[in-house]
């Protein structure tokens, strides 16, 4: 409990700092009367006059899809909604303003924004599309109650807030990097994607709070998957493990000696032959499935007409589960055959770099190229 309390406040510690190193000038205008600006369909505030930055409170606009300017009368628009910050009164957030909450479906917000305010698209229920740009941070639930935005993509470096985004049903959330906050993630994401860009270490369980992910899938570039310090009893149905080298931790604080308050648990993993994963199911006593696919050895070419007709052998694809019996205390393993999937690179001439064709469940496939290589899918792609 000392080490998450801690932890706790050191994330709220570096949150603020982050809002005040970013807006310390629109800090000593807050305390002076804002002057609003209209341009179009939107109305700005100014943050900061000499960097020339400025925020939009309110978009009157009755259109589906809003693209949010990058400027506006010679400003940089970098925040969206009006300004908040971690001590203030959740009483004092304010909504952004004009007639885009009862008709916006879509939104794309440039790179320019790096915040999005507290409150600022709130209960947006139309809202079923959010392009966001790297780096921003969404305030204090800035989207929660637009529930209508079921598959989310978090780019890189995006920060959250507590209750940023929507609470009741994901269909599938995306993230490229750790998302530290706490109090984000509620209620069942159908499926999690780790995309992996820079950071190669995913901390998944600190914003979760009693979530169940049907399906999470980590690629094969993830060194290391961390599901500690989670809030109230989380679970992963189905866990992918594309990596041989991906390392799985799991609820260390309890293994530390701490009380935990939360405790993630696992339905089944996926994984393939070799991987580190294997050590962590069957520490664990979780059911798990291993892939194995043979490779394709010579693929064979005719000329057809002005095309070639390239054809190769069946490669096998195999998958064996492994099941802990508590009874017999043993690990009953099962064998299931299963059609293999192809990836095919063509380049016309002897030199030249290979592109990528496609993929196909067949064996043969008709093309322009006339040298193709064929290579059999091992990844877990669901």
């Amino acid at each position: 409990m000392l080490i998450e309390k801690k932890i706790a406040l050191c994330r709220k510690i570096v949150s603020l700092l982050l809002c005040m190193a970013l807006f310390v000038p629109g800090m000593v205008c807050r305390a002076q009367e804002r002057h609003y600006h209209t341009s179009g369909i939107y109305t700005y505030y100014i943050l900061d006059e000499q960097k020339k930055e400025i925020s939009i409170c309110a978009i009157d606009s009755t259109e589906k899809k809003i693209i949010v300017p990058s400027e506006l009368d010679g400003y940089q628009v970098c925040a969206l909604g009006y300004e908040s910050y971690p001590y203030d009164n959740y009483e004092d957030f304010q909504e952004m303003g004009g007639k885009m909450k009862e008709h916006m479906e879509e939104m794309v917000i440039p790179t320019s924004v790096r915040m999005v305010w507290a409150f600022a698209f709130k209960d947006c229920k139309r809202l079923s599309k959010v392009s966001l740009p790297e780096g921003i941070t969404l305030g204090y639930a800035s989207f929660s109650g637009c529930d209508n935005w079921k598959d989310i993509v978090l780019p890189y470096n995006t920060t959250c807030e507590e209750s940023a985004l929507p609470s009741n049903h994901t269909d599938t959330l995306q993230i490229s990097n750790s998302i530290m906050g706490e109090n984000i993630f509620f209620g069942v994401i159908q499926k999690m994607i780790l995309s992996v860009k820079k950071d190669t270490v995913f901390t998944l369980a600190v914003p979760w709070v009693s979530v169940t992910v049907k399906q999470l899938i980590s690629p094969k570039d993830v060194t290391k998957l961390m599901f500690n310090f989670s809030d109230g009893e989380s679970r992963v149905e189905k866990l992918y493990v594309n990596g041989k080298q991906t390392k799985i931790e799991a609820n260390a604080e309890v293994r530390m000696g701490y009380v935990a308050e939360g405790h993630v648990t696992f339905g089944e993993i996926y994984t393939v032959e070799g991987a580190e994963a294997i050590r962590f199911a069957k520490k664990n006593k979780i059911k798990y499935h291993v892939k194995n696919t043979a490779e394709v050895k010579k693929v064979m070419r005719k000329k057809k007409a002005d095309t070639f007709l390239h054809t190769w052998k069946k490669a096998k694809t195999t998958i064996l589960s492994y099941r802990y019996d508590k009874e017999g205390k043993a690990w009953k393993k099962s064998t299931k055959k299963v059609p293999t999937v192809y990836e095919l690179y063509g380049r016309k001439g002897k030199k030249g770099k290979y592109q990528r064709i496609g993929m196909t469940k067949g064996r043969k496939v008709r093309t322009k190229y006339k040298y193709v290589k064929v290579r059999s899918f091992n990844t877990w792609d669901v």
